[in-house]
């Protein structure tokens, strides 16, 4: 029929369009293809993705994960976040009129607090961390203060997707918090170095703000470093119940 005809011609045109620009597609993709041969490769040699003790990480369902993402990232882009607050409510009322998507929001993260809540026991243990006092002093200090922070997660959350979209297209900012999620949730340890890498190609593809909040943000890494590296040098600890183990001194660290 003349239908299968035509869909057989378009077929045709588009086999010859690939062909013709195959090379081209593989220039571009070379670079990725050869970090999927390296990764793969790593998995082959090393028998799995973990580096160290395996048997303390174990992938699990930790949802909260993505919600201390959200957090995370909220606190290390402090100035791009308070310079959207003058443009923010109106992103938060155009979703507020959407009650459906503000109640999908909710739900799903007092279900993953309530029930999906991972303590990794290196968490409760280990002092030499940042995350080992903000669970303590923050997240995990009263029942309900992780539910309490909810509405800054919910207000990262909208920020990230509006300013995503401005510059890329729907499915972009989807692939980007689904990349997200597979890249926190299965970590049942709390810390920072698994936000690290969400944390920075959102960056890389969110507009540029002004040279000042973009100072700001620097004199914040700045002082965060310069603390760190402060305490790393001048306060040490002991930990007795392993001294015969460990007799250094303990720093702390990220």
């Amino acid at each position: 029929s003349k239908q299968w005809y035509q869909r057989r011609v378009r077929g045709a045109i588009a086999v010859q369009v690939i062909l013709r620009n195959l090379k081209h597609y593989l220039k571009l993709l070379t670079p990725y293809i050869l970090v999927i041969i390296g990764f793969a490769g790593f998995v082959l040699y090393n028998k799995g993705i973990v580096v160290g003790d395996r048997s303390a990480h174990v992938a699990v369902l930790h949802f909260p994960q993505f919600l201390y993402f959200l957090l995370f990232l909220s606190a290390f882009s402090a100035p791009h976040m308070i310079q959207r607050l003058r443009y923010s409510h109106l992103t938060v009322l155009r979703y507020c009129f959407r009650p459906v998507h503000v109640a999908l929001f909710f739900a799903s993260a007092v279900l993953a607090v309530a029930y999906f809540r991972y303590e990794h026991p290196y968490l409760l243990s280990d002092n030499r961390h940042y995350t080992f006092y903000v669970w303590r002093r923050i997240f995990n200090r009263t029942p309900m203060t992780i539910y309490l922070l909810l509405p800054l997660c919910f207000y990262t959350f909208l920020n990230m997707v509006a300013l995503l979209s401005t510059v890329h297209s729907k499915f972009f900012t989807l692939l980007y918090f689904l990349c997200a999620a597979a890249q926190t949730v299965p970590q049942g340890l709390l810390e920072f170095r698994y936000f690290l890498l969400p944390y920075i190609l959102y960056r890389l593809h969110v507009p540029q703000h002004s040279w000042v909040v973009l100072f700001l943000e620097l004199c914040q890494y700045t002082l965060i470093n310069l603390i760190t590296v402060k305490i790393f040098l001048n306060k040490t600890f002991d930990w007795p119940d392993v001294g015969e183990l460990n007799p250094n001194p303990q720093r702390f660290m990220w």
